[in-house]
C-alpha cells in the first residue's frame, strides 16, 4: 500500500509539474455567455400613444409570460388607460338587528326552523349590533326579489334586502399590485412575468381583463394599487383590439422582420408597458448583433473597417457590461449618448455590418470580466484616468497617448528616398544643397551621389560645366560649345557669360562704348590690375549690370577656378534677374498612402509616386534640410517637381501646424470659447451652491492628460471647488482639456475668460477619431482596443 501511494504521489507531482513549470499558477478566468443576449433599448420613455407597423407579414403580439397571437393587421396604435376593475351588485338578506348575542342567536334558531337556507349571526362593529344574514347573495334584482318573496312565504318576517357594491380585480391586477409593492423603486406599471410562466387568468389568450365573465369572479374587494394602468392596443381587426395589465410585445410575424415605431424602422420587437408617469414606455428588444448594426455606424461612421471593428467590440462590451443599466425603468440602455447612440435600420451601413459580423461575440475583458468600455469622440491627444472624471477608477481605463510610441507612430506616413542627405559642415554651403537640387531636377548635371562641402568648394568637371552653361545658353536662345575644364576660371567664365547674355560679338561693343574711367570704376577690387586689358571691358560691363561677382575678400583671382557653388550662384542670380523660375507645383498634402504623396484636389485626392532617388527636403524652423525620409500626416504644404513619367523627383515639405496625434482628422481637435465672468458664474452656480460674485477661476489640479480635474472658484462668498467630469458639464464646454486666458477689471476681478481646448467628450476610454487614425495607419482592431483599454483582453463570449 505504501508503494502504491508513493507511485500515485509521483504521478500527481509529474502531472502538476508538466502543467505548472514554475510550480505556481494563476487560474485564468474567461467570460462566457450561453448564447447571444438580447438588448433592451428604451426608445420612447414616456408617450401617450405610439404607432407600430410593419411592411412584411402581419404583426403578432404576446403578453408577458404568454405565447404570441396573430393580430391579422400590419398596423396598430398603442396607448394606456387607467385600470378599472370589474364591479357588480350583490344583494344580501338580513333580519332585524339585536343588541345582545343571545337575542340574535335565538332569532336565528327560529328562522332556521322555518327555512332550509343558511343563517349566520355576525357583529357589526360600526353599529354595535348583531346582524342575522339569511341565505347567499343574489347577483340580479329579479333573483333578489324572488328570494325575498320566498322567505316571506315561509313565514320569515322583518327581512330586508341589502344592496352591496363590489369589485373583483383580476389575477393580473392583484399580481401587478404585488409586483409594485415588492419593487417600490421600479417605474414599470405593467405586469412582467417570466417567459415560461403561463397566464394567471387567461391562459395566454389576449383578452380585455375587465370583460371577464362573472363565473370567473374572485379576488372580491381585494385591495389593488391605485396607479394601475392597462396597455391598450387598437387595430382594424378584432384580434388587434385588446388591453392588458401586462406588458405587450409586438413584432413581425416573421421573427426577423422589421417593425416601425412612429415610422422609424428597427429590428427585433417592441415591448410596451405603462410607466409611473402615466404614459407608456416602448422598449426595442433585439438580439445583440442586430442591435450593433444600428450602433456602430451611428457612433463611428468614419470609413476604416478596423476602426469600425474596434467600435463594434467596444459597443458590444459596453452593452454586456451595462445590462439592466436602467432596470428601474424597465430597459438596459437609452439610444442616446447617455448610453450608446442607436438609430436602428436607417443608419446601417455595409462597412458597419461587416465590422459587426467579423467581430461577432467578441468583448473586451479584464481579469475575466467585461469592461465598462467607455469611449469618447475626440480625446485631445491623450485620454484620462477614469477616476479623475467619474466616481469610479478602473485599472483598464487609464490615460494613454492617442498615438503609437515614438517613431512607430509616423512609420505608416513616411515618404522615403534612396538618395543620401547632404553631408555639410560648412554652414555657408548648406543653402547650396537645396539650390543645386532644384537645378539638378531641371537638367543641370550634378556628378555626385551625395552633396558635401568638397563638392561645392571644388571646381565643376568639364561635363558638368558644359551642361550648366548650355542649359543657360538655351534660355537665351544661344549655344556655346567651346567649353573645357579651364572655362571655370573667372575671366574665361566671364567671356562665355558675356557672349551668352549679350551676344557672341558683344565684346567689341563693350570695348567701344565703355570709357577707361568707366572700366576702372567697375573694376575697383583689389587685384583688378591682374585682369588683362582685352578682358577688362567685358568684365566691367558684367559687373556694371550685376551679372558677375568676385570673392568675399574683394579679389577675383584670375588664375583660380571658380567653385561649383560660386558658379551655381552666378547662374541662379542670372535666372533671378531675368525673372525665370522652374516649373514646380504646390499643394496641400493628405496623409501619405503606401509611400505615395497624396494631394488634396478639391474634394478628391491625387496620388503621385515618389521616385526612389528623389531629392527630399523638410523644413525645420526657418530653413529646409535634405532628409532621407519624412512623415506626411496631412495638412503639410508641399512643393514638388515631377519627371516625364509623372514621378516626383523633388519634394519640399513644410510641416503642418496642426496636431499629429491619431485623432488629427477630428474637427474638434482644437476649439475656443469666450465667456463673460457673469456667464461663468451662472453656469457654475448650477453645480456649486452659495457662489457670490466671481473674483477668479483657477485650475487647482490636473490629471495625466493635463485635463482640469479640480477648479478653484474664488468668489465674494468664499472659495469653492468643483471636481471631475462636473467641470465640463458645469461650464458647458466640449472638453475639460483646456487653458484659460483671463481678462481682469480695475478692481482685480476677472471680467472674461477665453477657454482654448482640445477634444470633445469625457476623454475616457477609446478615442473614436483616434481609432480611425490608427486604423488608417494599418493598426488592426484588436491592437486598437488594447491600446486604449489598458491590460484588456479580447474574449469570444458567444
Amino acid at each position: 500500500m505504501k508503494f502504491r501511494s508513493f507511485i500515485v504521489l509521483v504521478f500527481l507531482l509529474s502531472l502538476v509539474s508538466s502543467v505548472l513549470p514554475y510550480g505556481i499558477t494563476v487560474p485564468t478566468r474567461t467570460f462566457q455567455l450561453n448564447r447571444e443576449p438580447f438588448v433592451r433599448i428604451g426608445l420612447i420613455t414616456n408617450a401617450r400613444s405610439v404607432s407600430i407597423t410593419t411592411s412584411g407579414e402581419p404583426l403578432v403580439a404576446s403578453l408577458s409570460g404568454a405565447p404570441s397571437s396573430e393580430l391579422n393587421t400590419k398596423s396598430v396604435r398603442v396607448s394606456s388607460t387607467p385600470y378599472r376593475p370589474p364591479s357588480y351588485e350583490l344583494f344580501t338578506f338580513e333580519a332585524e338587528a339585536y343588541q345582545s348575542r343571545a337575542e340574535a342567536d335565538a332569532r336565528a334558531d327560529a328562522i332556521r326552523q322555518k327555512t332550509s337556507e343558511p343563517v349566520a349571526v355576525s357583529y357589526g362593529s360600526e353599529e354595535g349590533t348583531f346582524r342575522i344574514r339569511i341565505g347567499s347573495g343574489k347577483e340580479t334584482q329579479t333573483e333578489a326579489d324572488e328570494y325575498l318573496a320566498k322567505l316571506t312565504a315561509e313565514g320569515i318576517e322583518g327581512v330586508s334586502m341589502v344592496t352591496n357594491q363590489l369589485q373583483a380585480p383580476s389575477d393580473d391586477a392583484v399580481a401587478l399590485t404585488a409586483q409594485i409593492t415588492s419593487k417600490p423603486k421600479s417605474e414599470v406599471r405593467s405586469l412582467r412575468l417570466p417567459e415560461a410562466r403561463q397566464s394567471l387568468s387567461n391562459r395566454g389568450r389576449i383578452i380585455r381583463t375587465a370583460s371577464a365573465p362573472s363565473s370567473w369572479r374572485k379576488n372580491v374587494n381585494v385591495p389593488i394599487h391605485s396607479s394601475l394602468r392597462e396597455v391598450v392596443v387598437s387595430g382594424v381587426t378584432a384580434e388587434s383590439k385588446f388591453s392588458s395589465l401586462r406588458s405587450v410585445t409586438i413584432g413581425s410575424g416573421n421573427g426577423r422582420g422589421i417593425v416601425r415605431l412612429n415610422g422609424k424602422s428597427y429590428r427585433g420587437k417592441m415591448e410596451v408597458f405603462a410607466n409611473v408617469k402615466g404614459g407608456i414606455t416602448v422598449v426595442n428588444v433585439v438580439p445583440m448583433e442586430d442591435y450593433l448594426l444600428g450602433v456602430v455606424p451611428a457612433e463611428l461612421s468614419l470609413p476604416q473597417l478596423e476602426a469600425q471593428k474596434a467600435q463594434a467590440v467596444a459597443a458590444r462590451t459596453y452593452a454586456v457590461a451595462n445590462k439592466d443599466g436602467y432596470g428601474v425603468k424597465g430597459y438596459d440602455m437609452l439610444p442616446t449618448v447617455w448610453s450608446q447612440v442607436y438609430k436602428g435600420l436607417s443608419i446601417e451601413s455595409k462597412m458597419g455590418t461587416q465590422a459587426v459580423i467579423e467581430t461577432r461575440g467578441m468583448v473586451a475583458t479584464h481579469e475575466g470580466k467585461p469592461i465598462n468600455a467607455l469611449y469618447t469622440s475626440t480625446c485631445g491627444g491623450r485620454t484620462e484616468n477614469s477616476g479623475n472624471i467619474f466616481e469610479f477608477d478602473e485599472p483598464y481605463l487609464r490615460g494613454v497617448n492617442c498615438s503609437l510610441d515614438g517613431r512607430e507612430h509616423f512609420q505608416p506616413f513616411m515618404i522615403r528616398t534612396n538618395r543620401q542627405p547632404a553631408l555639410i559642415r560648412n554652414e555657408a554651403n548648406y543653402a547650396m544643397v537645396r539650390l543645386a537640387s532644384k537645378y539638378a531636377v531641371n537638367n543641370f548635371l550634378m556628378v555626385t551621389p551625395q552633396f558635401d562641402d568638397d563638392y561645392f568648394e571644388d571646381p565643376p568637371s568639364e561635363t558638368e560645366l558644359r551642361s550648366w552653361l548650355n542649359q543657360l545658353g538655351a534660355k537665351f536662345g544661344r549655344t556655346y560649345a567651346l567649353i573645357d575644364f579651364d572655362s571655370s576660371k573667372p575671366l574665361n567664365l566671364a567671356r562665355i557669360l558675356h557672349a551668352i547674355i549679350y551676344a557672341p560679338d558683344a565684346a567689341d561693343k563693350a570695348d567701344t562704348l565703355m570709357s577707361e574711367s568707366d572700366i576702372n570704376y567697375h573694376l575697383s577690387f583689389l587685384d583688378a590690375a591682374e585682369v588683362p586689358r582685352n578682358e577688362r571691358a567685358i568684365l566691367a560691363e558684367l559687373m556694371r549690370d550685376g551679372w558677375f561677382s568676385i570673392y568675399a575678400d574683394l579679389t577675383i583671382k584670375p588664375a583660380r577656378h571658380y567653385s561649383r557653388g560660386k558658379i551655381l550662384r552666378l547662374i541662379d542670380n542670372i535666372y533671378t534677374k531675368k525673372g525665370w523660375s522652374f516649373d514646380f507645383e504646390n499643394g496641400t498634402a493628405n496623409p501619405t498612402a503606401d509611400g505615395k504623396l497624396v494631394l488634396k484636389v478639391g474634394r478628391s485626392d491625387r496620388e503621385i509616386t515618389v521616385n526612389q532617388n528623389a531629392y527630399l527636403f523638410r523644413k525645420f524652423g526657418d530653413s529646409f534640410y535634405q532628409v532621407k525620409e519624412t512623415a506626411i500626416l496631412g495638412g503639410e504644404t508641399v512643393r514638388f517637381k515631377s519627371n516625364p513619367l509623372g514621378e516626383i523627383v523633388y519634394l519640399e515639405v513644410e510641416p503642418t501646424e496642426g496636431t499629429t496625434v491619431a485623432e488629427s482628422m477630428s474637427p474638434f481637435t482644437f476649439w475656443r470659447s469666450n465667456l463673460s465672468a457673469g456667464t461663468v458664474r451662472a453656469r457654475l452656480s448650477r453645480y456649486v451652491r452659495g457662489l457670490g460674485t466671481l473674483i477668479d477661476l483657477k485650475i487647482k489640479s490636473k490629471g495625466f492628460s493635463r485635463r482640469a480635474t479640480e477648479l478653484e472658484i474664488i468668489t465674494t462668498n468664499g472659495t469653492h471647488y468643483l471636481k471631475g467630469g462636473k467641470i465640463r458639464s458645469a461650464l458647458r464646454l466640449r472638453e475639460q482639456l483646456f487653458v484659460m486666458d483671463k481678462r481682469y477689471g480695475a478692481n482685480g476681478r476677472v471680467v472674461s475668460i477665453s477657454f482654448t481646448g482640445r477634444g470633445w467628450g469625457h476623454g475616457v476610454g477609446m478615442c473614436q477619431y483616434g481609432a480611425y487614425g490608427l486604423a488608417k495607419m494599418g493598426i488592426p482592431y484588436d491592437r486598437i482596443i488594447k491600446h486604449y483599454y489598458t491590460d484588456s483582453e479580447l474574449t469570444k463570449a458567444y
